[in-house]
């Protein structure tokens, strides 16, 4: 096969005597039945079946564009048993948590893609997606969320190698031409992510966090150097290319050289037919835009199907094209981008999300299930625009109804940090709103929770609402004004209608569950009862730090007041400085208050100058003790001791101990910690009670003891050696003993670590060769062993038994063409006629044989990836005469498409035209 995108190496070479190698032939029929013997036996073994793809090695990841490669597979929807988010079929049981699977139908993960992505899958699926959050999205209109584009196509798997560039927000997008239509939007993760979804094309992406780098490729995509948490919010800045078919008509075609031989790229594998039917599909097309446009509307009339897969070992587009009776996105945007680059067009493959579900005023919710792939086109002075060549279709979405079991991780307290459980049957519910009196606090991640700060109130309520069922194919523009104004939608969190349609869903059954209309609501009392404390003296003209907590939980940003009059807010500790100046001496009226979370006390501040401690009386606790005690008797420098927390009596649980400045810990259920005294004459031990006040105490005399317990060590010595005399050993001769013995078990202990020792590197050597030798086993099976006994299966048997039947026909052919030519020169010789124009070796030329001859003697620049007609006019341009390349490329041109094979008489004028053109180009022969 020749033409674009066709090396021509790729033909079968011509035997250098004009017959057949019977030999080689005898050796290739022997190969083919030895492939047929084995491939029988497979399925009899258990070894056959369906493989991964050929040239796609381990690894390998589905569309997406980024840095680092997935492990991921890109085809099939999620089984219902496998974890949310998990990428289910082709050759690996799913990706790893977080692995990107962009463009794949079964829903992705927000992750940083790969630079090499596989197409499709070998198997087919049709499992219902999990409708995972991925992102909210805060714009004047919805938007597809780019992330990356590819450009090489292998014919199973597209690559690219981005040019990744530190910036300060500014995205250097090649190719782009700005056209002043402006999207500026809020971005909100709603996963850990370092991928930054932005849409088309961004100019400016600002992140809150300045100590993580923002990097930008060349084409398109943006990235952190560090995840950023969930929750955080990024603005994007992004301008629209224009979309009007007069402008992108008028665009023409004088592409960038670069750009152009690098988007215009094709396997030379790819069949000729794909070019073939563009041709005719495309006929009357006058420009590269109502190209696309042709291409995009055949390949949407294409059924769309989650149950999908190809042939592995065989180029893709064209299967799609020409073989398959359906598929899905990966699938249609790669045979679009092909068919254009047969066009010489340029195109690129493009993942990351379908437009989002709305789901409130100027808000969009992007889910799993829209992870997508689409193409884009380059136009001259206008740069890439997107078209979208998939089908319609519905997608089986993962929805569990009403009714659910809703729950809270911990008991309700007003101001508690809590996550909200949605559940249906023992399963996570996945991608459900949930609303808090009203106010929607976010959606069920994976795990069917999702995190919140319960209301100041005494009684709440939390809904959960079914998961909204708009996917990416039956609303491409999902969230537009029209979608708001379908039956059923959501209105914005917190308008009187959100009440309103709450109200009528939750009757108020205190501590009761209930389902009605699309949703599930569960009442609950909330602990309000709040505990007051002053820390500091209460003295006129001074201040007090005022504390209040709800059981464990602060009571965050409550009024705080004295006699009516506020006099400050309570911090995130729940904590308050209180300023005295002004206040007289005496009783007043202490409070705190936060919705219905309050209390009250009387606080007493006394006169300058006097004594005492300032009291809360009706909840003020008694003063906070502390004692220190040591388990060996005696405090001593460095020693351990047990610090005990009491409040009349009773022990403090939770209490924070620091001893000599450094902080402890904090005291358990009977009031103890234990703690190491510091190296110094004394240690002073403070202690601080969950619900306010201090104690401290100090632990002195530390050298002291120290200095005694040497001196009681000194005595007991000299008591022992008194006894020891008093027996007959002497000093010299128990030295020389006890110097020996301990000389001796040094030895021995010396020597038996190093044979320890030994012995442990020896052992760790072993189990390293072991685990080394058994962690290569499947990898040396899947790829050597499986992978090559399973590409033998008589069902993928189809794509080479093909390719070898056309090269065993096409040698079979020469055989035959050799032969007829050397009958045909003896004839001419034996009846004296002249002879024909011939190569050197005496054959005829065939007409491919003459194309390239002339593609040779021209040598025109990216001959594999040109067209006929432009190599002739690049032919003509160099000054070679136009008729005889005329009558060549034309007679080349039907004959390669199939329209009309060449006859002796037009193979003849064939051989003069070459003649001719080598004589024009000086080059002498006859052809």
């Amino acid at each position: 096969m020749s033409g674009p995108g066709r090396d021509e190496a790729d033909d079968p070479p011509s035997s250098g005597h004009g017959g057949i190698e019977y030999g080689e032939l005898a050796v290739t029929l022997a190969a083919v039945l030895a492939l047929v013997v084995a491939a029988a036996l497979l399925p009899a073994a258990g070894l056959g079946g369906a493989g991964g793809d050929g040239d796609a090695g381990p690894g390998t990841g589905t569309p997406g564009d980024g840095s680092r490669t997935a492990t991921t597979t890109g085809t099939g929807t999620a089984d219902a048993k496998r974890t949310p988010g998990s990428e289910p079929g082709g050759d690996s049981p799913g990706p790893s948590p977080g692995a990107f699977a962009g463009g794949s139908p079964s829903g992705v993960d927000l992750s940083t893609p790969p630079e090499r992505a596989r197409i499709g899958s070998t198997r087919p699926s049709g499992g219902p997606l999990a409708r995972t959050p991925q992102f909210v999205v805060e714009a004047p209109r919805n938007a597809y969320w780019r992330q990356a584009a590819y450009g090489r196509y292998t014919g199973s798997a597209w690559e690219r190698s981005p040019e990744w560039r530190a910036t300060e927000g500014d995205v250097p997008t090649a190719g782009a031409v700005a056209d002043g239509s402006e999207l500026t939007a809020r971005v909100t993760l709603l996963r850990r992510s370092s991928s930054l979804p932005t849409a088309w094309r961004p100019e400016r992406v600002t992140v809150p966090n300045r100590s993580v780098g923002v990097e930008a490729s060349t084409l398109g995509g943006v990235r952190t150097t560090e995840a950023l948490a969930a929750g955080t919010t990024y603005r994007v800045r992004s301008s629209a290319p224009p979309r009007s078919p007069e402008r992108l008509r008028a665009a023409g075609t004088d592409y960038p050289p670069a750009l152009e031989r690098r988007y215009t790229q094709v396997p030379a594998a790819t069949p000729e037919r794909v070019g073939a039917l563009t041709d005719d599909l495309t006929a009357d097309a006058e420009t590269p835009y109502d190209t696309a446009v042709r291409v995009r509307d055949w390949l949407r009339r294409k059924p769309y199907s989650l149950n999908a897969s190809h042939e592995a070992g065989e180029p893709i587009a064209d299967q799609f094209i020409f073989e398959m009776e359906s598929g899905y996105c990966q699938y249609y945007a790669t045979s679009m981008v092909v068919m254009l680059r047969t066009q010489g067009i340029p195109a690129r493959y493009v993942v990351g999300y379908a437009p989002g579900e709305a789901v409130g005023e100027d808000r969009y919710l992007v889910t799993a299930d829209r992870g997508h792939a689409w193409v884009e086109a380059y136009f001259p002075e206008v740069g890439w625009v997107r078209f979208d060549p998939t089908g319609s279709g519905r997608l089986p979405v993962r929805t569990p109804q009403p009714p659910y079991d809703v729950s809270l991780n911990r008991s309700a307290v007003a101001g508690a940090h809590v996550a909200v459980g949605v559940e249906k049957n023992d399963t996570p519910v996945v991608g459900a709103p949930v609303f808090v009196d009203g106010d929607r606090v976010g959606w069920t991640d994976a795990n069917g929770r999702v995190e919140t700060t319960l209301p100041y109130a005494a009684e709440f309520t939390v809904t959960a609402r079914a998961p909204g069922s708009a996917t990416k194919y039956d609303e491409r523009e999902a969230g537009s004004d029209a979608a708001r104004r379908t039956a059923g939608s959501v209105p914005p969190a917190g308008t009187a209608e959100a009440r309103r349609r709450l109200a009528a869903a939750s009757p108020p059954d205190p501590l009761f569950q209930r389902t009605a209309g699309n949703g599930t609501s569960r009442r609950y009392r909330s602990d309000t009862n709040v505990t007051l404390s002053v820390r500091g003296r209460a003295v006129a003209g001074g201040g007090v730090t005022v504390a209040a907590s709800i059981r464990d939980v602060p009571l965050r940003d409550a009024a705080v007041t004295v006699d009516g009059e506020r006099v400050g807010r309570t911090d995130a500790n729940g904590t308050a400085g209180v300023s005295l100046s002004g206040v007289a001496p005496g009783n007043h009226t202490l409070g705190v208050r936060r919705g219905d979370a309050n209390a009250t006390a009387t606080l007493r501040v006394r006169a300058p100058g006097a004594n005492g401690t300032p009291s809360v009386t009706d909840s003020d606790p008694e003063p906070l003790a502390v004692a220190v005690d040591s388990p060996l008797g005696l405090p001593l420098p460095g020693g351990p001791a047990t610090a005990t927390t009491t409040r009349n009596g009773t022990p403090v649980a939770n209490a924070t101990v620091t001893v000599g400045g450094e902080r402890a810990g904090r005291t358990d259920a009977n009031g103890t910690l234990g703690a190491t005294l510091p190296v110094a004459g004394s240690a002073v031990v403070r202690a601080r009670g969950p619900a306010g006040g201090t104690a401290r105490t100090t632990v002195s005399g530390l050298y002291h003891n120290a200095a005694v317990v040497g001196a009681l060590g000194l005595v007991v010595l000299g008591a022992l050696g008194w006894w020891l005399r008093r027996r007959g050993v002497t000093v010299r001769g128990g030295a020389g003993r006890i110097r020996t013995a301990l000389s001796t078990l040094a030895a021995w202990a010396v020597a038996a670590c190093l044979r320890a020792a030994e012995l442990l590197v020896a052992a760790e050597r072993a189990l390293a060769r072991g685990l080394r030798w058994l962690a290569g086993v499947p990898t040396r099976v899947a790829a050597e062993g499986l992978a090559a006994l399973a590409a033998l299966d008589p069902r993928r048997l189809r794509g080479p038994a093909r390719r070898l039947w056309r090269w065993l026909t096409g040698l079979l052919a020469r055989g035959r063409s050799a032969a007829t030519g050397d009958d045909e020169r003896r004839t001419t010789a034996g009846a004296g006629g002249g002879t024909a124009p011939a190569d050197g070796d005496g054959t005829r030329p065939t007409l491919r044989e003459c194309w390239r001859s002339f593609v040779a003697l021209v040598a025109p620049p990216r001959a594999t990836t040109r067209t006929p007609g432009e190599i002739a006019r690049y032919a003509v341009d160099r000054g070679l005469p136009a008729e005889p390349v005329r009558t060549l490329t034309e007679a080349y041109r039907d004959a390669e498409y199939g329209r009309d094979p060449p006859d002796e008489r037009r193979l003849a004028r064939v051989r003069e035209a070459v003649r001719r053109l080598r004589e024009a180009a000086g080059s002498g022969g006859e052809r």
